[in-house]
């Protein structure tokens, strides 16, 4: 077939702009670009990206589904979507406006961490093993049939920054490479998404409470999984400590949870479920950000002292 697609794009920073960068470098026919919901932080300078790039962005009032909206983007006539990390249900009016469909970027590979979160949860389960997935999209989130999977193995000091930056390139990729697929087959295999049971990506307020009297394993793998989008909070001589890098160290002790047994140059460790918290980043209050050299220089924290 070999005919060139006309592409509708729908997309929230920063998985959008990898994406979106990496179809315009590879040429593809780009017919409209749809942009977050107006109050998204992100908006304003998505906007200013694609007038900057020259291509087509066709606004909506409050919502992508509005009816006069849908026959607006019917009229573009184009042949497929793609949707890259966007927050709103698109309905099923909406999925018709291409003739092939849309086709979704998840970072996670699917069913497994169907959701919104799915890089804290990954992280925060402690897995060796992920990837990405691009699938047809149904009137569901993330249930669609599959076309593309990808894996890659976690390393050791994984964060929910790190499968962030990786799984966008990693999309942006796999992306070109199906749409040049179908460009020249005119279509593309696809398997349907097995119904049994499967891990779960919700959505997550953010905010998370350390808690020393779990497994000390299991709190790294939380702070890990909260850097850098989300906090997770301690209490300091009663003021917010935010952890932002540590590591467990696996270890019988018989020191009260949550007390600092080191707080020397570069060490700060506190005592948890099975060992110890090597706090390596924090920050404090207002104050700002510190290595635990820092900490240690400027706050003087006495061994015996209780975080929490």
């Amino acid at each position: 077939m070999d005919k060139k697609l006309k592409v509708i794009f729908v997309g929230t920073p920063d998985m959008a702009l990898v994406c979106l960068s990496n179809l315009i470098e590879a040429k593809f026919d780009i017919a409209a670009v749809i942009p977050p919901l107006k109050d998204n932080e992100t908006y304003s300078y998505f906007k200013n990206y694609v007038i900057s790039k020259k291509l087509n962005l066709v606004e909506f009032d409050k919502t992508p589904n509005e009816k006069e909206y849908i026959e607006k983007l019917k009229e573009i006539k184009a042949d497929i979507g793609v949707v890259c990390s966007y927050n709103v249900k698109l309905s099923k009016d909406f999925l018709n406006t291409t003739k092939m469909g849309y086709i979704n970027c998840h970072p996670s590979l699917l069913p497994e961490y169907r959701g919104a979160a799915p890089y804290f949860h990954i992280v925060k389960n402690g897995e060796k093993v992920s990837g990405v997935t691009l699938h047809y999209m149904d009137e569901n989130f993330d249930t669609g049939d599959i076309i593309y999977q990808e894996s890659f193995n976690l390393i050791p000091n994984e964060t929910s920054g790190t499968i962030f930056n990786r799984t966008n390139y990693m999309l942006s990729d796999a992306l070109v490479k199906t749409l040049k697929i179908i460009e020249q087959k005119g279509n593309i295999e696809k398997i349907s998404q097995p119904k049994n049971c499967y891990k779960e990506a919700i959505r997550v307020n953010g905010n998370f409470k350390i808690n020393f009297e779990k497994d000390v394993y299991e709190t790294e793998c939380l702070i890990r999984a909260c850097n850098p989008f989300y906090n997770a909070r301690t209490i300091f001589r009663q003021t917010s400590m935010k952890i932002i890098d540590a590591r467990a160290i696996i270890q019988n002790h018989s020191f009260a949870f949550g007390e600092i047994v080191q707080a020397q140059d570069n060490q700060l460790l506190v005592a948890a479920k099975n060992g110890f918290l090597s706090i390596n980043i924090l920050s404090i209050g207002t104050w700002g950000v510190f290595s635990a050299y820092d900490f240690n220089y400027i706050f003087s924290p006495k061994t015996g002292e209780k975080l929490g």
